[in-house]
């Protein structure tokens, strides 16, 4: 999840009796969302479309995912972003969600970014607290480590922690190659290029 620039509107200056111009007033800046999509084909399992829908407005950030923690499952979030700049950059989102589905809970999240020149890293953790009996306790994560080296392309490493479907590791990890089509962008991942079964993700998203 990018950090998504924000806009701030100022009025234009009106004279007033006295001759005195008031100060221009900064306004609350408006919605940032963006979008984004998964197909993922897991080994000896049937593909699945997983996605997340962020909406930002100020330190605001409100969240929803599909099929993240389970099939045929939905989690909403609110939470507050922590932004800091300087030569290493970046933010930290701390979330309160709950999972709705084949899977239930109450899910503590933290999305952090940290960039530094043409090198970038983010990870979104959160653990389910089940609610029911279907449901086991569960701490997932999706991390990347990425080198962008134009405007358009970028390459890196890409691990994550989940448990939509059985995985052999207890982390799988692999390569990510992605490019910027204007305010959208593909990425294609490949997990576990070393094992006898590896898998590929390939997610489209876009900023609006």
């Amino acid at each position: 999840m990018l950090l998504a620039p924000l806009t701030f509107l100022f009025p234009a200056p009106v004279q007033v009796s006295g001759g005195h111009v008031p100060a221009p007033r900064e306004e609350a800046p408006g919605w940032s969302t963006s979008l984004e999509t998964y197909w993922t084909e897991p080994p000896d399992e049937d593909g699945y479309l997983s996605g997340i829908l962020s909406a930002d407005r100020g330190a605001l950030h409100l969240e929803a995912r599909w099929a993240y923690e389970g099939r045929d499952t939905a989690s909403f979030f609110v939470g507050r972003s922590i932004p800091w700049e300087g030569t290493v950059f970046g933010s930290a989102t701390p979330m309160a969600g709950i999972a709705v589905g084949d899977t239930d809970g109450v899910v503590p999240a933290l999305s952090l970014e940290v960039g530094w020149k043409s090198l970038s890293f983010t990870t979104d953790a959160e653990y389910l607290i089940a609610t029911s009996d279907d449901s086991d306790d569960f701490f997932y994560s999706w991390s990347e480590l990425t080198w962008t080296f134009s405007d358009r392309f970028l390459v890196g490493l890409v691990g994550q922690r989940t448990n939509v479907f059985d995985q052999e590791l207890t982390v799988d990890r692999g390569l990510l190659v992605g490019v910027a089509l204007g305010q959208a962008y593909v990425t294609v991942y490949v997990f576990n290029p070393d094992q006898d079964d590896p898998y590929v993700t390939v997610a489209v998203g876009a900023s609006f």
